[in-house]
């Protein structure tokens, strides 16, 4: 439907992805899709770079402001206590602003790439794979637009479970479980099957269990042996006499650094969080801003951070090399993190609050 629309091409396709990054934390699952979007941005006059952005930039957008990411918000409210998903509003406005922002930035540049395709990045895709992509004959058919159609029904019962029942991890797990049912189903699968792919999917997800596990258990270290709460203290009478948007800023700031060393998501929520909250709580700082300060450094820095592993699979798959994707994007991370700063600092001062 957009081969022959270039101008449509990068704000619908990213506007998928970042809805996918911020309702459900697709992140690596995104990687299947750029083998397709490459050559297609390259059909249309584009390069590898921009086909490359679209997908990552799109999902990792919609990441980062998480208006209903389980793995991230969701997660990090849980360890703050805090009701599951709230304070939507705000990550609503913040999604939109993040979103046409990222747009913009791959718009502008892909449009001078097309008037000259001399300053294009093109890593190790060509032309002739794109015409071939354009060529072939694949049809959205009935049975996809079910699963399509199965994955939106999915995300209405998700989002009003969360806000009418309070359901948690283990109700949306259940969930997703009925969907991978329905997905198999539709898709014609045999039991087995389903059950593989299943097991496959679950295979990935052991990396990030093994680093959540060493987070906690570096959480239980600082417990048992007495050192968070003097943290904390020290912490909070060196900083007691400075402005509360000040210490707002300092907050953003550690748990960029922090997401430096841990690129998961998850991990690094198991281990800031419950330093952050009791943090915040010492220097009258709501949950909830605390919450936002972690979910938007460990967003952006997922788009140019080397530590980043579904950023540096993307580059190998695209072929781009790690040095020139992050000239090319600096300037967006730096245009987000200054986003993020003055999202963090405003929700101090309006008390963001559980609703």
């Amino acid at each position: 439907k957009l081969a022959t629309r270039e101008k449509l091409l990068i704000p619908v396709v990213m506007l998928f992805f970042a809805v996918g990054g911020s309702l459900m934390g697709m992140a690596e699952e995104t990687l299947a899709y750029l083998p397709l979007i490459i050559p297609l941005a390259l059909a249309l006059g584009f390069d590898t770079i921009t086909g490359t952005a679209i997908v990552i930039v799109g999902a990792l957008s919609g990441f980062t402001t998480a208006i209903m990411n389980p793995f991230t918000v969701g997660l990090a409210q849980g360890i703050a206590e805090l009701p599951m998903f709230s304070g939507i509003g705000l990550r609503l406005i913040l999604f939109i602003i993040v979103y046409l922002v990222s747009v913009l930035y791959i718009y502008r540049y892909a449009m001078k790439v097309k008037k000259n395709p001399s300053i294009g990045i093109y890593g190790k895709y060509t032309k002739e794979e794109a015409k071939k992509l354009l060529q072939s004959s694949a049809k959205l058919t009935a049975r996809h637009k079910f699963i399509l159609i199965s994955f939106l029904i999915n995300y209405i019962v998700l989002a009003f479970g969360v806000i009418k029942f309070q359901w948690y991890i283990t109700e949306i797990t259940a969930l997703f479980i009925v969907l991978t049912i329905a997905i198999g189903i539709f898709g014609k699968l045999s039991a087995d099957q389903i059950v593989n792919s299943f097991t496959n999917g679950s295979a990935a997800l052991l990396g990030g269990a093994l680093i959540i596990g060493v987070s906690r258990a570096i959480l239980v270290v600082l417990n048992d042996g007495h050192i968070v709460d003097p943290m904390l203290h020290q912490v909070s009478e060196a900083i007691q006499h400075i402005p509360a948007y000040l210490s707002v800023t300092g907050m953003y700031s550690f748990q960029t650094l922090i997401h430096f060393i841990l690129a998961s998501g998850t991990g690094h929520a198991m281990l800031t969080m419950p330093i952050m909250i009791p943090l915040a709580d010492l220097l009258d700082i709501t949950r909830q801003t605390a919450v936002l300060t972690f979910s938007f450094a460990d967003g952006i820095g997922n788009m140019i951070f080397p530590t980043a592993t579904t950023l540096m699979a993307g580059l190998a798959i695209a072929g781009i090399p790690w040095t020139k994707w992050a000239k090319w994007i600096l300037p967006l991370v730096l245009i987000q993190y200054l986003i993020g700063l003055i999202a963090v600092i405003t929700a101090h001062f309006i008390g963001y609050g559980p609703f």
